[in-house]
């Protein structure tokens, strides 16, 4: 399993866990950010959330491979999106809009 892979220094006996809650934080925070709900919260998120994985990949691999995979890149770029102060064509947007009618 990957998952054990990655997490080689977490006890064998919560890998499975681990690999099971972090797809459904990915899955529920990907969803958020397709529809553009709570874009900011969600960015954040997805950002913590990689940036422990490159983490992980950088004691159990070596930096090459999250520098390879650009886990860091993506990590930073999700820090920067939670920066954006207006996210048009997004859910956040049409409910500001509708407060303000």
């Amino acid at each position: 399993m990957y998952a054990g892979k990655v997490n080689s220094f977490a006890p064998k006996s919560l890998i499975s866990a681990i690999a099971v809650t972090t797809t459904i934080i990915e899955s529920f925070l990907a969803l958020l950010l397709f529809f553009g709900y709570q874009t900011r919260l969600a960015s954040i998120g997805a950002a913590v959330l990689t940036f422990l994985f490159a983490l992980a990949m950088w004691y159990s691999f070596g930096i090459k491979d999250p520098l390879d995979y650009s886990v860091f890149t993506f990590s930073a770029g999700a820090f920067l999106l939670s920066t954006v102060n207006e996210y048009r064509w997004s859910l956040d947007e049409i409910i500001l809009k509708n407060k303000n009618n």
